[in-house]
């Protein structure tokens, strides 16, 4: 597969040394720069209680393993420290916890307040040259989000004086639920598309990007038994993924293995279809292939260093480089593969 001049991601929960070992929880690649998902709470490696293990839970003790990703100064610091790790810069990040901040018509409050930490935010992203994307996901078979994106635009209008959002993100894992290629399904999965499509014509006009899995274009994903999961909707048969990739302006592929092998083989068809239907459309269009770091049960699924449940910062795996190199090198021989 030859890579266009886009997108390729990854997701970062323990590996962005850069940051000082306080790591924000996503991230991913443009050809030449990367982009970042930036949950709300960020993985402190130093805290005294973690021991430079990723707890199972975020409860109790664990709490204290785990910071605001942006809220302080310092977290701001760190945050801009890691996109600009040289030839792997971040130039476009999915900003959590920003729903609250604006759920009031783009205001804060009930007394017109706008929330002074996300502009200084939005302002300090836009000084070292990062996009920003308001990211919400609520993950809910009424697909909340397509209500909620509308406050970006409000925000813009009513606090973006200074800094204003540069486009809107959803992950609704909904679909997974209901991926199973049967009649009762159709119906739900048809039910998703058109949420999408609201969602996207809410969020005008900024561009909508969204997550999906890397099977949804599948009943079976099987190479010698392979099915097409495909659906009727806006007047044309396609598969699942092609129609999402249709209604909105970029997608990341949640591709969940850590050899570049699988990414390539598991990317392929949606991001053949992009190459042909989207790319270029947009000043803003992209494909993303999203690779996992934070712990999985099954290590092969992810590049974090330890398996979900761990009791050591590092231990053995049958598959993957699961370092931040690694990561990197199966990056790049995506990119390179043709």
């Amino acid at each position: 597969m030859k890579w266009l001049t886009s997108h390729i991601a990854a997701a970062y929960v323990l590996l962005m040394v850069v940051m000082s070992k306080c790591y924000p929880s996503c991230a991913v690649k443009i050809i030449n720069n990367y982009g970042m998902y930036v949950w709300s709470k960020a993985f402190d490696a130093d805290a005294e209680s973690c021991s430079g293990v990723y707890p199972a839970s975020k409860t109790g003790t664990n709490a204290t393993c785990f910071q605001h990703s942006w809220e302080d100064v310092t977290a701001r610091e760190r945050l801009w420290a890691s996109c600009s790790l040289p030839g792997r810069e971040i130039r476009r990040i999915f900003l959590s916890d920003v729903k609250r901040r604006v759920e009031n018509d783009g205001y804060a409050d009930d007394f017109s307040n706008c929330d002074a930490l996300l502009i200084t935010t939005l302002i300090e992203a836009h000084e070292n040259g990062v996009e920003v994307y308001a990211l919400y996901a609520t993950s809910d078979a009424d697909f909340s989000e397509k209500d909620l994106v509308a406050d970006i635009n409000q925000f813009n209008t009513k606090c973006g004086l200074t800094a204003a959002f540069d486009g809107v993100a959803i992950n609704n894992e909904y679909f997974s639920s209901v991926k199973e290629c049967n009649e009762d399904n159709t119906e739900k999965q048809i039910k998703v598309l058109e949420d999408l499509k609201t969602a996207a014509d809410n969020a005008l006009p900024l561009p909508l990007h969204f997550s999906v899995a890397w099977n949804w274009h599948c009943c079976d994903c099987r190479s010698e038994s392979y099915v097409e999961r495909t659906l009727l909707f806006n007047g044309q048969n396609k598969n699942a993924l092609e129609h999402m990739i249709d209604i909105t302006d970029s997608v990341d592929v949640q591709v969940a293995w850590n050899e570049a092998s699988n990414m390539n083989k598991r990317s392929l068809r949606p991001y053949t279809y992009w190459v042909s239907n989207k790319a270029g459309t947009t000043n803003n269009t992209a494909f993303y292939v999203l690779a996992y770091t934070n712990p999985n049960k099954d290590c092969r699924l992810s590049f974090s260093p330890h398996v979900k449940g761990g009791e050591e910062s590092s231990d053995t795996c049958s598959k993957g480089n699961r370092t931040e190199a690694g990561m990197f090198a199966a990056f790049d021989e995506v990119q390179s593969s043709q």
